[in-house]
């Protein structure tokens, strides 16, 4: 038997998490983006490197979107 999202407990899971590890489906996940601040990649602000982004996406449920400080 297949997982269920916990959030809205219809469909399947998609993916878990990112901070607590609860299973969520595609249209209950909030992604974040977040900047990357080392010196590695990014130089005043701009991109260096052209293989990576200098940007972090995080996908989360509602619950880590309003109550984790990702910064």
């Amino acid at each position: 038997m297949a997982e269920l999202c916990s959030v809205c407990n219809k469909t399947e899971k998609a993916l878990n998490c990112s901070e607590c590890g609860v299973p969520l489906c595609d249209s209950c996940t909030q992604k974040i983006e977040l900047e990357q601040l080392s010196p590695g990649s990014t130089h005043k602000g701009v991109t260096t490197s052209t293989m990576r982004p200098a940007v972090i996406v995080k996908k989360v449920c509602a619950k880590c979107a309003k109550e984790v400080d990702f910064f």
